[in-house]
């Protein structure tokens, strides 16, 4: 069994495997070993098995060093894992834990039951507010990283991630209650391929993982120089001594500049949510600190002190060992801060080791309490046994000195228990039953993807029109060499939604419901660039809504009853055969996905899916030269909708600002020729209960339909999307109207 006051931990980086092994006597913290074993290259090397380099060099550091006898933490790099932060209401200690993991759904953004998570509270003693870190990681990812320890027979004891062990070992080596000597403060270890910023403050930390490592620097230089990546990795090492400090240096400028403006980005955020923040101080750590210049760069850009400790002073390490380690401490700061977990010496503790491996072990470690408990149940049966036996003799003897009377006494004793035991169920009966309130806080959770489903269905079926190239890279010369009408586009003026319970009415169309009609009558004013000026975007329409219905009549055994959503997508195109070009992209992709396994409805279609189908210049709305006043007019102003109603307004006379606006060469076409439609179709829902065990990751048009042929493209990789490219008549965000 691993012993509690002697801990390894044990970092797996990019280019080595560092590991450090500490005791506890008290508390004091002595270093009793440390090792540091590189790989002969980067894992991120092409052509190179990471896991097999792993587990060699792990095997190599099991022969070395014995890790049996110790308990052994380790630890996910950042950018593995995510870290969330929330501020929490002031509750009772107790109702914590449930909160948490109310937040713990909202803030990870893989379902719960996919992931390995735990968190820790930050709460100073002066202060109300409580704040929650939420520390998770995939299992498909936990799984896999802990498999090269598992191919070793290397007993993992603790999980966590990177920043909190750097975190944990500053934290203790300063003394301080919250890890900063009272200064709001920076720690910033710049990994191989990622940077780790752990901002402390005020009790609390906030942390995030940038995308820029020690590799970027070396990597600009392959490309500066064009030499190798190892020949790169000795001259950034060397560049302080180099009669070419100054190329090296101009090489690695623009790496300089992108990890400044990381953290300065992340800094922003940070005191955006922390308005008194106040931060001092940034600690360096890692190898990369040592490039000249860093530090000083650093800290004319962010304005705070910067530092990069020579060792740590809390740690007590005895003869020659003291200077070698302290040439190696920053380097070893997660695995001294991992082995400080071990130890129970951490500020935060996080471990996200798979639940099922700390419940096998806890069962493991109660095993001699069980045969302890169990001998204990065989003598407690022993005693109750000998207990009946005397009490049998009590009772007969009563009997026999007392006649019937004794007996009387006991069946009066028997039934005033009885009584008290009516009295207590009667209490329970009448007592609010708990499981309706539980049953409504789960369905909560049903359909809260309706929406974003639905939207993602029209733009995958929209993304299936391929688009020329020109009209996707926004090249104008090139758009203005391709006919308008052979333009293959489509615009979204409006989604509109009315949702239909169908439970006031037995057998009744789906498509006579109030709520549609609603939807048909009053969509007119302000579409998309197209309405007069003056007048803006429909109003909302309420649909109407059951005043009493239960979720089970709603999916009874009548499939014609089940809740639906009716969908009405209004847009236009300029291709001409507009009919046949939208059956053979969008509605073909509709019908061909219109029952998937990963949604939580169906689709169903009425005889046309194109209901609505005119040339703009016949629909009564102006169709000339685009203009873009009449535009921003339309935007600006109110308009008269059917659920809140206010008066027209004129256009905002904005000409000072049209010569602010770059100059479009398409504007002064015409969009007379354009088609406007509409598409509908109805959403089917299914029952809660088989949308709970839905697939949640969205299954691409290649994987729901047939392979598409040259003649007929299903589908294509970008849609029409981007808010900036701009034709005529376009200058009008997409407009949703929900109803429900």
């Amino acid at each position: 069994m691993p012993r509690k006051n002697e801990a390894w931990g044990i970092e797996v980086g990019q280019y080595a495997i560092k590991a450090v092994r500490l005791s506890r006597h008290g508390q004091e913290v002595h270093l009793d070993d440390y090792e540091i074993i590189r790989f002969k290259e980067i894992l991120s090397t092409p052509d190179i098995d990471a896991n097999e380099q792993i587990q060699l060099h792990l095997d190599q550091l099991i022969q070395k060093h014995d890790l049996a006898h110790a308990q052994t933490v380790v630890s996910v790099p950042g950018h593995l894992a995510f870290a969330r932060f929330a501020k929490l209401p002031p509750v009772e200690p107790k109702k914590i834990p449930d909160i948490v993991k109310f937040e713990a759904v909202q803030q990870i953004p893989f379902p719960i039951e996919e992931v390995e998570w735990d968190y820790q509270v930050f709460q100073q003693d002066d202060s109300p507010d409580v704040e929650v870190g939420i520390f998770a990681i995939t299992k498909e990812r936990v799984a896999h990283f802990l498999s090269n320890y598992r191919t070793v027979n290397l007993r993992v004891d603790a999980l966590t991630l990177s920043p909190l062990a750097v975190y944990n070992a500053f934290a203790f080596d300063s003394g301080a209650k919250d890890g900063t000597g009272g200064e709001g403060m920076i720690y910033m270890d710049i990994g191989t391929v990622s940077t780790d910023v752990i901002i402390v403050e005020n009790g609390g930390i906030w942390l995030r993982t940038l995308p820029i490592g020690g590799n970027a620097f070396t990597e600009a230089l392959v490309r500066a120089f064009k030499i190798s990546y190892a020949k790169a990795e000795k001259l950034k090492r060397e560049a302080a001594t180099s009669k070419y400090a100054k190329q090296i240096f101009q090489a690695m400028r623009g790496v300089f500049a992108d990890l400044v403006q990381e953290v300065q980005r992340s800094l922003g955020y940070y005191q955006s949510l922390n308005r008194d923040s106040n931060i001092t101080r940034l600690v360096g750590v890692g190898s990369t600190f040592r490039l000249p210049g860093l530090s000083k760069f650093l800290k004319q850009q962010l304005g705070v002190e910067v530092v990069r400790p020579n060792g740590f002073e809390k740690i007590g390490i005895e003869g020659k060992r003291e200077a070698d380690f302290a040439e190696h401490a920053m380097n070893l700061a997660t695995a001294y801060g991992l082995a400080l977990q071990g130890l129970d010496l951490q500020m935060v503790e996080a471990n996200i080791l798979p639940s099922s491996i700390l419940r096998a072990r806890m069962w493991k470690a109660k095993q001699p309490w069980l045969v302890a408990a169990a001998a204990c149940v065989a003598v407690g049966a022993g005693i109750m046994g000998g207990s009946y036996y005397l009490a049998q003799n009590t009772r007969s003897s009563a009997i026999d000195e007392g006649g019937m009377g004794g007996t009387d006494i006991m069946v009066k004793r028997v039934l005033n228990q009885a009584e008290g035991y009516t009295k207590q169920l009667k209490e329970v009966n009448q007592a609010e039953d708990p499981r309706q309130r539980i049953e409504n806080l789960r369905r909560t959770m049903d359909y809260r993807a309706l929406y974003p489903l639905i939207m993602q269905d029209i733009s995958e079926a929209v993304a299936t029109v391929e688009p020329q190239e020109p009209l996707q890279a926004v090249n104008f010369e090139e758009i203005q060499k391709i006919p308008r009408n052979e333009r293959r586009r489509v615009y979204i003026d409006a989604i509109q939604t009315a949702y239909d319970t169908r439970a006031d009415e037995e057998g009744g169309d789906a498509r006579g419901m109030r709520g549609q009609d609603m939807m048909r009558e009053r969509y007119d004013p302000g579409r998309s660039g197209r309405g007069p000026a003056g007048r803006g975007p429909a109003g909302a329409s309420s649909t109407a809504t059951p005043s009493s219905m239960t979720v089970t009549s709603f999916f009874d055994a009548d499939a014609g009853k089940a809740p639906r959503i009716h969908i009405r997508v209004i847009g236009t195109t300029p291709v001409s055969g507009p009919e046949t070009f939208l059956q053979s992209t969008i509605e073909r992709y509709l019908r061909r996905n219109a029952d998937r396994p990963d949604r939580p409805y169906r689709l169903e279609f009425g005889e046309k899916v194109i209901t609505h189908l005119t040339n703009v210049a016949t629909d009564g709305t102006d169709a000339g030269i685009n203009d873009r006043q009449n535009l921003r007019g339309m935007r600006a102003a109110p308009g008269r909708g059917e659920f809140l109603e206010g008066p027209d307004q004129a256009p905002l006379d904005l000409k000072s600002i049209d010569a602010l606006l770059p100059k479009n060469p398409l504007e002064e076409e015409t969009v007379s020729e354009d088609w406007e439609f509409h598409l509908e179709w109805t959403v089917v829902l299914r029952p809660p209960i088989e949308t709970r065990n839905v697939v949640t990751t969205p299954v691409t048009a290649e994987e729901s339909s047939p392979a598409p042929d040259a003649a007929e493209p299903e589908s294509a990789p970008q849609a029409d999307a981007n808010p900036d490219r701009t034709e005529p008549g376009r200058d009008a965000a997409p407009q949703q109207e929900a109803r429900s």
